[in-house]
């Protein structure tokens, strides 16, 4: 890429080689990666990219985005290269080893902001377990939002879990999170008020048709949910009577499209010890049903679930 041009054709060209590799789907998202990755090369913010645009590129950035934008056309995610990534309107560090958070994914939190505003106990402190916390970006974002949540954020990955710990550390919340290893809810030893899980569920001969990212570079173990897609919930599910808070409880879980009734079947064949039970299915962004609730004795005392407005 010659030095000669300007910042503006710079970042068109290489927009244009994003979209030949399959790297973006339109010239806006391939132009907006290029000046991302050109602000993270030359160290500004991307608004001044654009305003630069006329003037020619330094040498040493342009050295430097050149090497960006060739990992990026061997389609390492955006996120890896860029070392970050927005979820919910907070910034968390990623990076080989954490699934990068998605967009779908942000209806589970809102579900669980508004399952805790509604807990029974809601006045006094309630617990919540975020199973397979990958980045801890679902974990963090409730716990900004909701001081008085004690929370718990496991995953069986290590290498996960220490970017579970920066990001922890980064938005100041070592004394509402607390990190545990180990598979779904087998390391807690405290009756839980509200299970969340976001779980692989992408079924083992799917996987291949993934985009390059996910096949290449995003661990397998945050996306592989096995034959059908759904064996982790059958353990999640087995584990859930003997971890679950017995007098008020929520198990709030994001599934694939499609996976949601059956989900549904899964966890209430090892729930029905419960009284109370509710059920609710919210649609993301995309109009998909991709959070499911169940609630268990969710009532304040003497209040029937036809009482309740």
């Amino acid at each position: 890429m010659s030095s000669t041009k300007n910042i503006r054709k710079t970042i068109h060209d290489s927009a244009q080689m994003l979209i030949d590799a399959y790297c973006a789907e339109n010239m806006d998202d391939a132009r907006l990666e290029s000046e991302l990755l050109y602000a993270c090369a030359a160290e500004i913010d991307r608004v001044n990219v654009i305003a630069d645009g006329n003037y020619n590129p330094k040498v040493k950035d342009l050295t430097k985005f050149e090497l960006l934008l060739d990992r990026r056309i061997n389609h390492e995610p955006l996120a890896y290269i860029l070392g970050h990534k927005e979820f919910y309107n907070l910034d968390f560090l990623i990076g080989p080893g954490a699934l990068i958070p998605r967009p779908e994914t942000e209806t589970i939190v809102d579900v669980v902001l508004n399952t805790i505003h509604e807990h029974p106990q809601f006045n006094q402190e309630v617990t919540v377990a975020d199973i397979g916390t990958g980045s801890g970006a679902i974990a963090i974002a409730i716990g900004m939002h909701a001081p008085h949540a004690k929370i718990f954020a496991i995953d069986k990955s290590n290498e996960a879990l220490i970017w579970a710990k920066k990001n922890i550390e980064k938005h100041k919340l070592q004394k509402q999170i607390t990190l545990l290893h180990g598979d779904l809810l087998q390391p807690l030893n405290v009756p839980i008020d509200i299970v969340i899980a976001n779980l692989p569920y992408i079924p083992a001969d799917e996987l291949q048709s993934l985009p390059k990212e996910i096949i290449k570079h995003e661990p397998d173990l945050a996306v592989n949910g096995g034959i059908d897609g759904l064996e982790l919930y059958r353990d999640f599910s087995r584990q859930l009577p003997q971890h679950l808070s017995k007098k008020n409880n929520s198990v709030i879980v994001e599934v694939g499209a499609g996976q949601i009734i059956f989900v549904q079947e899964i966890l209430l064949e090892n729930l029905s010890s419960f009284n109370n039970t509710q059920i609710q299915i919210h649609r993301d962004l995309r109009k998909i049903r991709r959070v499911l609730e169940i609630r268990n004795n969710y009532l304040p005392d003497g209040q029937t679930p036809e009482g309740r407005v």
